[in-house]
């Protein structure tokens, strides 16, 4: 699955936000989602599709990825995804591979819960089933609780602001996903940079699975891919830091 590039047709998933309106201007909206491609961080690189649309005041188009790249941080499996909820379907793929077992923790590092409910429950019954799912029932904002309540998994910990980066509950927890999207450091949130690297950090050397998502909607993809780079930092390289990130 995600071997191929497609398009998200009709109303569904992510391609239903602002539907009236973008079916208004368009015969028919799409939204596009890349290939998975084996790789790097340094494999990282800004498309040129429309990979999501909603209205914010105005119609906002905005593009993605070229391709989604499936890689390793410090040895720990890592995917790296446009829009977040394509994570659910990569968690169902790392629990087959037996990267992962029920029952997992996750921890949810966003400037939004993704907590909404899912229009229908998800049964697990292949990775067939966890693709058609992931890409006609989730959107961004949804993706978690079907997880959830089919048993992948049980803990989360939402880190959602400065506060939350103080509570070391799950530091030692092993089958632990590391879910991390990069409008977290958005700059209106004024989140400690190097504070909330050493979280991540940590957590890191006891994740068994990596997700990280660049959310085109909520943060500049230029940008993002610039975080990504300081994020992949050691928190001992203490190099200075761009002006824009809150140290």
């Amino acid at each position: 699955m995600y071997d191929k590039a497609f398009y998200l047709m009709q109303k569904r998933g992510n391609n239903a936000f602002a539907w009236e309106i973008r079916s208004h201007n368009k015969a028919m909206p799409r939204l596009y989602v890349p290939e998975r491609r084996k790789g790097s961080f340094e494999d990282l690189k800004l498309g040129n599709k429309i990979a999501f649309s909603d209205f914010d005041g105005f119609l906002r188009e905005c593009t993605g990825l070229e391709a989604f790249i499936e890689t390793n941080w410090e040895g720990v499996p890592s995917i790296i995804v446009d829009n977040h909820n394509h994570v659910f379907y990569f968690w169902y793929e790392a629990m087959e591979k037996g990267l992962l077992q029920r029952g997992a923790t996750l921890i949810h590092i966003d400037q939004h819960k993704d907590m909404r409910s899912a229009p229908v429950a998800y049964v697990h019954k292949d990775l067939n089933s966890a693709f058609q799912y992931t890409n006609e029932f989730l959107n961004v904002g949804n993706y978690i609780r079907p997880a959830i309540e089919e048993g992948l998994l049980k803990n989360v910990q939402f880190v959602t602001g400065n506060l939350a980066l103080e509570d070391e509950s799950y530091f030692e927890q092993g089958n632990k996903i590391l879910n991390i999207d990069l409008d977290y450091f958005v700059p209106e949130l004024d989140i400690d940079f190097q504070k909330a690297k050493i979280f991540i950090w940590k957590h890191l050397e006891k994740a068994s699975f990596v997700s990280i998502a660049t959310s085109p909607f909520f943060i500049d993809q230029a940008y993002a891919l610039e975080l990504l780079k300081w994020l992949l930092l050691k928190p001992s390289q203490r190099k200075s830091l761009p002006r824009y990130l809150h140290e």
